[in-house]
């Protein structure tokens, strides 16, 4: 008998302040991450990247969202995917208590779904992300109207 594995898929990771959600009326929250992330949550979808995940998805590939805030927010996070449409597979998260910049937080769950996905893109407006991910082979399709901070 000969076993067959299927190759590993295609991902592509969205990045969701920023990227899934307009958060460009929330930007003056940005210093404290707890009530940003929150209000995230109340801001409207940025209908292109939206529409990029579901066309990514419907290409067959993994679709990835990542996020700076923590578990604390997770049904929070799902709920809102889920009223958007957004067929996430996988939502990428900080551990409660993980106080690390976003954009660290970012590449170390970002290298752990590359080793998974060997073929990753990552949507974002974060220049950090930008600047961390493409030295680990991960594809950037850089957004634009970044107000954090790119340390």
């Amino acid at each position: 008998m000969t076993t067959v594995i299927a190759p590993p898929r295609a991902a592509v990771a969205f990045d969701l302040e920023g990227g899934l959600i307009d958060v460009s009326s929330i930007h003056h929250l940005a210093n404290d991450a707890a009530r940003f992330h929150r209000a995230s949550l109340g801001c409207p979808a940025n209908r292109d990247v939206l529409n990029a995940a579901r066309r990514a998805h419907e290409s067959g590939k993994t679709v990835l969202v990542m996020t700076g805030g923590d578990r604390r927010l997770e049904q929070l996070v799902r709920v809102w995917l889920g009223q958007h449409g957004v067929p996430a597979a996988l939502v990428l998260m900080r551990c409660r208590g993980d106080y690390r910049p976003g954009a660290v937080v970012k590449r170390e769950r970002l290298r752990a779904a590359h080793r998974q996905f060997p073929s990753l893109t990552v949507w974002s407006a974060d220049p950090s992300v930008t600047r961390l991910s493409a030295p680990d082979g991960i594809d950037v399709v850089e957004l634009p109207g970044y107000w954090g901070d790119t340390q």
